[in-house]
């Protein structure tokens, strides 16, 4: 009979993973302190296949990291934009620099 139980690293990567898809960041760091401890000192000796399969999940991992750093930068950008936009007016000059109109009255005001 052949023991089919995945190493505790393959696990944790899995866990991590996991809270990447749920954007569950706040966990992250108690995950990956575990994740460490268990590659610096395996619980159980791992196979070259154990290696590959954790190398695999290290890298799906690493991608989905990127990923969610790119959105978050994006979801930052938009939310300074839509804050720039309600504190008036966003104009460019001739050599692409930002400049802020301030309009002190409302629309209203303006008819």
């Amino acid at each position: 009979m052949t023991d089919t139980t995945n190493p505790r690293a393959v696990d944790l990567l899995d866990q991590v993973y996991e809270a990447l898809l749920r954007s569950d960041y706040g966990g992250l760091p108690g995950m990956t302190a575990l994740l460490e401890q268990e590659l610096l000192s395996p619980s159980a000796p791992l196979t070259e296949g154990d290696l590959a399969i954790i190398h695999r999940k290290a890298t799906r991992n690493g991608a989905c990291l990127l990923a969610a750093q790119r959105g978050v930068k994006a979801a930052r950008r938009r939310l300074a934009e839509i804050r720039s936009t309600a504190n008036g007016l966003v104009t460019y000059d001739r050599k692409g620099r930002r400049a802020e109109v301030i309009e002190s009255r409302n629309l209203a005001q303006r008819l």
